[in-house]
């Protein structure tokens, strides 16, 4: 059985990479995944594993399978070594461990795997999490990019934007793969509720959110309509700016910061409709979580994801880019019109289909097969 290897720099974070990167390690491609079943009868096996640049805690966030194997490179956090430090210890465990494909679950890592796979048999998958023009955390992400562009075996991005992306702005030597993440799987049954004053939205609190954007668009909102809430779920560095712009505006009592929640579906399920106000995302993970419960969605149209995933005037609204005044616009026609609530919910899985499990789990694995095949 052919082993592949997913690369994380710590994946017992609470991130959307170490989430999704869980998910498809969990996922039938492995020998143990907990999707078995109708549906995945043409999907190869793998003996999947997990290898950290070091973890923070013992146990992931996200839950991961039993019998998946889990690594670290570094006992300790290590951050400020030489990166030869850490090519030779990337290189040292693949070969140690046979490892046949190897998938670097944030493309920042293939800072290290590159020159580390360069006189190994491994394959290297870069899996761009976030989109080719935006630069989180680290500035010479731009110079990873490139350099899978031309010595990764494949990249994998996340929607049909970004692929576009990658091909304007590179020269790409390598499989260009758009393989979406998975919806998930558990739909909401029960009926939308008619009866909801509450608008949500869910994210860490930074400046790629936009939830500075979000109380300018709730402040003209909640002129017109005092007695509905906007419920924010998340954490982080920008919390207390964000409280003091919601006390500025004495929204105090329409705009709820709440911290992360055990079961996010029973707060989608309480509420009206979701908003994003993000000034970029790699996919939109939330707003096909969102979908999953039937709520309607109203997104701005930024890159990349959205309007892949919302069907405008179908089940929600795609918004000209922080465009303050026209959100706010939609958000108040829905708030005024329950009929067109409910028929945005009753389509809410309308274009979905590409997201299903089954879906992305064959994508993966015949990109594994066709990389290991070319051997």
């Amino acid at each position: 059985m052919k082993k592949i290897c997913f690369f994380s720099g710590d994946i017992t974070r609470s991130g959307g990479t170490e989430r999704v990167g869980t998910v498809i390690a969990n996922s039938p491609l492995g020998k143990v995944g907990n999707l078995i079943g109708a549906g995945f009868g043409k999907i190869t096996k793998f003996e999947i594993s997990i290898v950290s640049l070091w973890e923070d805690k013992k146990k992931t966030f996200f839950h991961l399978e039993q019998g998946i194997k889990r690594d670290t490179l570094f006992s300790d956090h290590v951050s400020g070594k030489k990166i030869l430090t850490y090519v030779k210890a990337v290189k040292k465990y693949v070969e140690n461990n046979k490892i046949d494909v190897l998938v670097d679950i944030d493309g920042i890592l293939d800072l290290y795997s590159i020159p580390a796979l360069k006189k190994t048999k491994c394959k290297l998958v870069s899996w761009e999490q976030f989109n080719y023009y935006v630069n989180p955390y680290v500035s010479y992400r731009k110079l990873t990019r490139k350099m899978a562009a031309k010595k990764a075996d494949a990249i994998v991005v996340l929607t049909d934007e970004d692929k576009h992306f990658y091909e304007k702005e590179t020269d790409v030597k390598t499989k260009l793969v758009r393989i979406h993440n998975p919806m998930p799987g558990n739909v909401n049954t029960t009926s939308y509720n008619m009866d909801s004053k509450t608008i949500i939205s869910v994210g860490r609190y930074t400046e790629q959110k936009g939830f500075d954007i979000l109380i300018d668009v709730a402040n003209q909102v909640f002129s017109k309509h005092s007695d509905w809430k906007w419920l924010v779920i998340g954490d982080g560095e920008d919390k207390y700016d964000l409280q003091q712009k919601i006390e500025k505006y004495k929204l105090q009592k329409n705009i709820i910061l709440k911290e992360h929640v055990d079961d996010i579906n029973e707060y989608y399920r309480k509420a009206a409709m979701y908003v994003l106000t993000s000034r970029y995302e790699g996919f939109g993970l939330v707003l096909t979580e969102a979908k999953t419960q039937g709520l309607p969605c109203i997104s701005f149209n930024c890159p990349a994801g959205p309007k892949e995933i919302i069907a405008d005037g179908i089940n929600g609204y795609l918004v000209d880019c922080f465009d303050i005044e026209q959100m706010a616009g939609k958000i108040n026609e829905l708030i005024e019109n329950e009929s067109k609530r409910k028929l945005f919910s009753e389509n809410a899985l309308v274009g979905t289909e590409k997201f299903n499990m089954e879906e992305i789990v064959e994508q993966w694995s015949e990109l594994f097969t066709q990389l290991l095949t070319n051997d």
